[in-house]
């Protein structure tokens, strides 16, 4: 069986319910054992019922849900001719409008939300709807196609706010929580979707494909189903804190089948910030490459990346690192694949040094200092940044 890793915004389709009155209202035929049943009184709980029934997982969704935002997308997707009748009556490059749906969660209440890059991708309109159901028009305040994050502007005040937690130590099996809206507005209504599951794994990388620039490196692993439709919501503790980013799933199917990926929320706030301040991402430049896909059978043999080109007067070339040097750690990471060392070189910043241990002849530990042709970044807390910013 084929399987696929898909990203889950969803493209509008038509949903077709049969067998109803034309009100929607359920008909009970008058011979039923549904109508000649006796009405019961519900009987009034225990209070420790209902004290067992508010679970951990319950407080946290109270806690983040109204901070989860709907979003719609329009954009032109171009048609393509499929038959000879098509290339007689279409005009040349033919385009229609197509309706996207995706998820997101606000991160300061004057109206910044994060959801990701591909849910918003060449979009000519953005509505966020809130909880309630309420509408805003929407900014693209900048995206990045490579970590797959979009930070998105409304014009709102007092806003719920997500709590924004930490993945990086996440526990495997402890429960999760996915929030988003599956299938956009079929549903009827913009409350958010909730399902519940454990943490399946963690640093998980995901092999690039040509359907996109994302790279989805260093993911969580989640067995909480995540739908067409979720796309940019959050992954949530059951503190009700934020870890991740929904963004995409291996399906067989279109559907989820219990693996779906999660962005770390510390990725995810580092490129919202730098977003906010610069409207881009400026990605790092370490003066050499490594051996890639054909090359991560032999990782055990070499004991970590072969580097396969240097810069010359390149940060790694002035460290010592040359061609056939083999990197083994980096930030503190063992390296295995190149995706390894793909992965510590999205979670830097222009400006940063990433400690390197590497080998060839000989053992040395160094640092490499990336290219800059600015002052050096730094990481604030896009929380505690001033409206105005």
């Amino acid at each position: 069986m084929r399987r696929t890793l898909r990203r889950v915004a969803f493209l509008g389709v038509i949903l077709s319910i049969g067998c109803g009155d034309p009100s929607n209202g359920l008909q009970i035929a008058p011979d039923s054992i549904a109508a000649q049943a006796t009405p019961v009184s519900p009987s009034p709980s225990p209070p420790d019922l209902d004290t067992s029934r508010r679970t951990a997982i319950v407080d946290a969704v109270a806690r983040v849900g109204p901070s989860v935002v709907s979003i719609s997308v329009t954009s032109r997707q171009r048609v393509s001719s499929r038959s000879l009748f098509d290339n007689w009556f279409l005009p040349r490059r033919s385009e229609r409008l197509v309706q996207g749906y995706g998820t997101g969660f606000i991160i300061r209440a004057d109206g910044l939300i994060i959801t990701n890059h591909h849910v918003i991708d060449d979009a000519e309109e953005i509505v966020v709807t809130l909880t309630h159901g309420i509408e805003y028009p929407a900014e693209l305040v900048g995206g990045d196609p490579v970590s797959d994050i979009a930070l998105l502007r409304i014009d709102g005040a007092d806003l719920p706010v997500s709590s924004i937690g930490r993945s990086a130590d996440l526990l495997i099996g402890e429960w999760v929580v996915a929030l988003g809206n599956p299938y956009g507005y079929l549903l009827g209504d913009a409350e958010p979707t909730v399902t519940a599951g454990v943490v399946s794994a963690t640093r998980r990388n995901i092999l690039p494909t040509s359907s996109g620039p994302g790279l989805y490196l260093d993911m969580i692993q989640t067995d909480a189903a995540i739908n067409p439709g979720n796309s940019g919501g959050p992954l949530v503790n059951a503190l009700g804190d934020v870890v991740g980013v929904n963004s995409s799933i291996f399906t067989s199917s279109g559907g989820s089948i219990g693996i779906g990926f999660a962005i770390p929320i510390e990725r995810a706030m580092r490129v919202a910030d730098e977003l906010l301040r610069e409207g881009t991402v400026r990605r790092a430049w370490t003066g050499l490459e490594v051996a890639g896909a054909d090359a991560m059978r032999d990782w055990k043999r070499q004991g970590g990346v072969l580097v396969v080109d240097v810069a010359p007067q390149g940060p790694a070339a002035r460290i010592g690192i040359g061609r056939e040097s083999v990197l083994t750690e980096a930030a503190g990471r063992v390296l295995r694949t190149y995706l390894d060392w793909e992965a510590v070189k999205l979670g830097l910043h222009v400006g940063d040094s990433v400690s390197v241990t590497f080998h060839d002849d000989t053992r040395s530990q160094t640092r490499i200092d990336r290219k800059s042709t600015r002052l050096n970044s730094s990481h604030t807390d896009i929380s505690r940044m001033p409206s105005s910013a």
